[in-house]
């Protein structure tokens, strides 16, 4: 392996012979002691990042010319732990996302700046895996750097998490995603007559909640606890908004051919119900 560029003192960027494919490659101390053109010995090293493109390279290079080696090792870590126990494939390019997300929220925590996740409910309730993966990723926070961060991070971890399952090969299922998305705020819009606020934090909260719930369509997991009481109980308290989650509803299930069920119905009827009140 021939080095291209020192990164740090633990991090050069060098060159496979093999293949002649750029990697990432980390030793304790293998910066000072190498230059570009160096030949990397097999004993120096202690980690190699094979990366999928040059793009996802590029920008870990250039992330870890100020990142302390130490957060790439935990998001690598923590990225280990999500692909044994997701089973899934998880795009490359997390290592650069989580890596900076991990250094910028220990920044943060440590200048007392609050650090929320307004979606912290949702993330546990919709996505139990990615988020139990977020918890152990604090729990080597703890472990490797002395700090205790609220669980609102978890849920940040597992939101890089869930986006990185999203890669080239489902982008036709992104661009429906979209696509539904823009099509359930125009029912919107229509059905109340108005514009909305798209910069409030309930329109956020939704959205969110939007992009989760047309997910779980695509994946067939949509929630069905069989509450019919319940909701029963929010469609009577609010039926401006249960009229418009029903055109939803048709919409759905003209498009997809998927009925949607009482409890997700509900969690709409009570997210459109923040929006136009609050709007």
């Amino acid at each position: 392996m021939e080095v291209i560029k020192i990164l740090n003192s633990s991090i050069v960027l060098a060159r496979r012979g093999e293949d002649d494919k750029e990697i990432i490659v980390m030793g304790k101390g293998i910066g000072y002691r190498s230059k570009p053109g160096d030949v990397v010995g097999e004993d120096e090293i202690e980690k190699i990042y094979v990366l999928e493109n040059e793009t996802i390279s590029s920008d870990l290079t250039a992330l870890m010319k100020e990142t302390p080696k130490e957060y790439l090792i935990l998001a690598d870590e923590i990225i280990s732990h999500a692909k044994h126990t997701l089973s899934r494939h998880l795009s490359d390019h997390l290592y650069v996302a989580l890596t900076d997300h991990l250094y910028m929220a220990m920044k943060r925590f440590k200048d007392n700046m609050t650090i929320q996740n307004r979606m912290l409910w949702e993330v546990k309730k919709f996505y139990p895996q990615e988020f139990s993966i977020g918890l152990h990723g604090l729990s080597l926070i703890q472990k490797q750097l002395g700090l205790s961060l609220p669980e609102e991070e978890a849920a940040n971890i597992a939101f890089h998490l869930v986006n990185a399952q999203q890669n080239d090969d489902n982008m036709n299922q992104v661009m429906m995603m979209t696509n539904t998305v823009k099509d359930v705020l125009n029912i919107i819009k229509i059905h109340y007559h108005v514009e909305l606020d798209t910069h409030s934090i309930n329109y956020s909260r939704f959205l969110t909640h939007l992009q989760f719930f047309i997910q779980r369509l695509f994946e067939h997991k949509t929630l069905n606890t069989q509450d019919h009481e319940l909701f029963e109980q929010i469609a009577n308290k609010y039926p401006q908004e249960e009229a418009c989650v029903l055109l939803i509803k048709d919409y759905i299930e003209a498009r997809f051919e998927h009925t949607i069920s009482n409890e997700e119905m509900m969690y709409l009827i009570i997210h459109i119900n923040r929006v136009m009140s609050r709007n």
